[in-house]
């Protein structure tokens, strides 16, 4: 199973689907613990077939099941954790922008030294998405660009490099390995990732779910399939010019999606 959040206009619902159908199991208009649960509890015995479960970070989502579905397995989704990494990079670009800013003289004429600092915080600006990146993605421009921005800025090589060290500890191949030998490798970039400042919140908040990232690598579970469906869910919104009738809408859902 998948847990994920979704506001559709101004409402958050809380989806619960299926991996391998790819269907939705249970909808509830909220993202509170309690009216989870109690939705939840409508599921009966069913519920107890559950035996993991893919989700964000969220507490709300950990408490429900801890109360709900206490021996299924929880995973933490992969994907967000990899957008907490690769954010603490581009902190690393921001702030070497806004000190390339401070550097430009505050008259109206630019001057040439202004010009220079102008173009390289274009290209700083420019690299955003592709320093979110394998380096196999990059094309031979955008490799030159980036290689030019790492000589001129170690910190934001040392904390690509970080990043891409991490995808790979998170890689599925890595389930061969022993539970021992995946914890090992974690703490060793742990060590590691402390060498950018920016890195210290990250490594605290992974440190804390350790247990249900790590579990990942033995099952593999992801919320990529929910990611599709909440999607879907926005196309037939956006089909639908938005929500004039909710009750419809959701009647509709079920029928499509469930």
């Amino acid at each position: 199973m998948s847990i994920d959040d979704k506001y559709i206009g101004q409402e958050g619902f809380s989806i619960l689907s299926n991996n391998d159908t790819g269907k939705i199991v249970l909808m509830v208009e909220s993202t509170r613990a309690t009216e989870i649960e109690e939705a939840m509890e409508k599921l009966g015995q069913n519920r107890y077939k559950i035996k993991n479960i893919s989700m964000d970070m969220s507490a709300t989502y950990a408490c429900v099941f801890n109360n709900v579905v206490p021996n299924a397995v929880q995973v933490i989704d992969k994907f967000h954790v990899m957008k907490y990494i690769y954010k603490v990079v581009c902190a690393v670009r921001s702030k070497r922008v806004k000190e390339l800013q401070k550097q430009l003289s505050k008259g109206r004429k630019r001057t040439e030294a202004d010009r220079k600092i102008l173009a390289e915080i274009e290209l700083l600006r420019r690299v955003s998405h592709a320093i979110t990146q394998s380096s196999d993605n990059w094309n031979e421009e955008m490799t030159e660009t980036i290689n030019h921005l790492f000589t001129k800025h170690l910190d934001l090589k040392i904390a690509y490099q970080i990043s891409q060290k991490f995808k790979q500890w998170y890689k599925y191949e890595n389930r061969i390995k022993s539970t021992q030998q995946i914890t090992q490798n974690l703490h060793d970039w742990y060590k590691e990732a402390t060498l950018i400042s920016e890195f210290k919140y990250v490594i605290k908040m992974i440190h804390k779910h350790e247990p249900e990232i790590i579990n990942f690598f033995q099952h593999g579970l992801s919320n990529a399939k929910a990611e599709r469906l909440n999607g879907k869910i926005q196309r037939f919104v956006s089909c639908n010019y938005g929500l004039k009738d909710k009750d419809f809408f959701l009647y509709r859902t079920a029928n499509y999606f469930s």
